[in-house]
């Protein structure tokens, strides 16, 4: 698909689909350093399932953060200058009787911004795979975790259901959630979140 063409999807849903980002190459040498770096960190009880800034625990995803090729193709997306923010993993674990309630990622005075979120594992309705609310980056929300009227069921709900080494990028205005990992497979994901240049200030 061309830049245009995602340009064009991620205007009017809010996010993209890229089927087989990563090589294997580069999908194992992701998946090394995310399992490194979770030996390294503790993970707390509430939320064992999201590590946020391995990029300040190995300095490869600082530099994955700042240079990999998806901060182009972002920038290209945002149509901004971008503001690296953090590298992060998150996993449903099997046998998770909850997900991540639908939100955004837009916080207080910053808004405009995204995400792309890389799998290292197959995620599908059963292992808890990510949910879209396909254009909901043009409505007027709150940026809380547990925005109420969304769901699987919603109208406006797509389930992103990707093989390892897919990506998906979507806006910090996007409302997403996860649910329940209901299967006995890991679901873990690979993220890497910038702010909108133009954001900062605001």
């Amino acid at each position: 698909m061309s830049l245009e063409q995602l340009k064009r999807d991620f205007d009017r849903d809010g996010y993209v689909v890229l089927r087989g980002f990563l090589s294997p190459g580069e999908l194992e040498e992701l998946r090394a350093r995310a399992e490194g770096c979770l030996s390294e960190v503790e993970r707390g009880e509430e939320y064992p399932g999201v590590v946020k800034n391995l990029n300040r625990v190995d300095s490869w995803f600082e530099d994955q953060l700042q240079h990999g090729r998806q901060r182009e193709l972002i920038s290209a997306l945002l149509d901004d200058d971008l503001e690296p923010a953090t590298a992060a993993w998150f996993a449903r674990l099997p046998g998770e009787t909850s997900g991540i309630r639908p939100h955004l990622d837009a916080v207080g005075h910053r808004q405009k911004g995204a995400t792309i979120w890389i799998a290292l594992d197959r995620a599908d309705r059963e292992n808890g795979c990510l949910y879209y609310a396909r254009g909901t980056h043009r409505r007027e929300l709150p940026s809380v975790v547990g925005l109420e009227g969304f769901s699987a069921e919603s109208e406006e709900a797509v389930a992103v259901e990707v093989e390892p080494g897919d990506a998906a990028i979507h806006s910090s205005l996007t409302v997403h959630w996860s649910e329940a990992n209901r299967s006995r497979r890991l679901r873990q994901a690979i993220s890497y979140f910038y702010w909108a240049a133009s954001t900062e200030g605001e």
